[in-house]
């Protein structure tokens, strides 16, 4: 089972039509948003130089912060919101069509998503092959029975067909980090991540919770307590009842708009430790594997002999790839597999 995580950045039907450079599209890495994004969840082998990352087609993809008409949580979307994961869905299964022949091992439908947060929503495509929907929902607090600010958690429930077991995805964009106070900065994402235990996946077996958490699991905020400063994680309850993550801390997956003077390697182009996909499935060691995909760092020429990296070839090559990636999102996917 695959699963990709991708925050698209308020990723609209008409930003899937947006083409790259010349320059860029000649590396065969694709020709605008929509084949770009198609190539990574499809196992494209472009990306095969990527440590941990198969080429094995996603079973869900999930989309972080697609956009929507609306602000009522739970209500109905609009606008282009089902054209745009339509679209998605059916390059997902042209790709298939195109690598297998057929749609009988990877066939693609999406779940009809509800508003999750102010013109935005979670976008889920899944393969009917190997998975049944059961269902699409919003959560709310349990503790207060109110809904998350300000975007909240949407996902999805799965019984895989091979053996009838059942997993959920949980889709996450978190309020990003307020304020120079380098003690109080993380303060939103981190209560907003501590609030997810209050939710209804987070007493189940086998979920994950992915997307954009704007915080890393060893961030941190000062709270006073009883007249003593403690730190607040945002973790901490979930993974004292089991789940975690394989991605290590500070594994940089926010992208810069323009790289970065005086940096060196990922830190010219990436900045904060911000995607990540938390769960508390039991995977075996050896069989499963857990990766923020770096395909800036990793853009080739694949018309090239031997394939070479073409970041850091020139500086205008570099900037160009990132300029490039900037259409697509200001994030790198997160996928899991096992």
């Amino acid at each position: 089972m695959k699963i990709v995580s991708w925050n698209l950045k308020n990723i609209g039907y008409s930003k899937l039509q947006n083409k790259f450079s010349t320059t860029f599209s000649s590396y065969g890495l694709g020709g605008n948003v929509l084949s770009y994004i198609t190539n990574l969840v499809m196992g494209s082998g472009n990306w095969n130089n990527i440590t941990n990352l198969s080429t094995n087609p996603a079973d869900v993809f999930v989309v972080i912060e697609l956009k929507t008409g609306g602000n009522q949580k739970g209500k109905t979307i609009s606008g282009t919101c089902l054209p745009t994961l339509t679209a998605i869905r059916d390059a997902m299964n042209l790709a298939s069509n195109a690598r297998y022949g057929n749609l009988d091992s990877f066939k693609y439908a999406y779940a009809t998503p509800v508003i999750t947060g102010y013109h935005e929503t979670v976008g889920v495509i899944y393969n009917t092959v190997t998975l049944n929907l059961q269902s699409f929902y919003v959560f709310r607090n349990n503790t207060n029975q109110k809904w998350i600010n300000p975007r909240t958690p949407g996902g999805a429930q799965f019984q895989v067909k091979a053996d009838s077991s059942t997993f959920q995805v949980v889709g996450i964009h978190a309020p990003p980090p307020k304020g120079g106070n380098p003690d109080l900065k993380y303060k939103p994402p981190i209560q907003y991540c501590n609030v997810l235990q209050t939710i209804n996946p987070a007493t189940m077996s086998n979920t994950f919770y992915m997307g954009d958490f704007n915080c890393n699991p060893d961030s941190t905020y000062e709270k006073n307590s009883g007249g003593m400063l403690i730190d607040v994680e945002p973790f901490t309850d979930l993974f004292s009842t089991g789940y975690k993550t394989n991605i290590p801390n500070g594994t940089l997956s926010s992208v810069r708009n323009k790289l970065a003077s005086g940096q060196t390697g990922q830190s010219q182009y990436l900045n904060d430790a911000y995607d990540n996909i938390i769960f508390n499935k039991s995977l075996t060691t050896g069989n499963s594997a857990e990766t923020v995909v770096d395909m800036i760092g990793n853009a080739r020429n694949m018309n090239a002999t031997g394939t070479p990296i073409v970041f850091g070839s020139s500086p205008a090559t570099s900037r160009s790839i990132l300029s490039m990636f900037n259409k697509v999102s200001d994030h790198l996917p997160v996928v899991i597999e096992w």
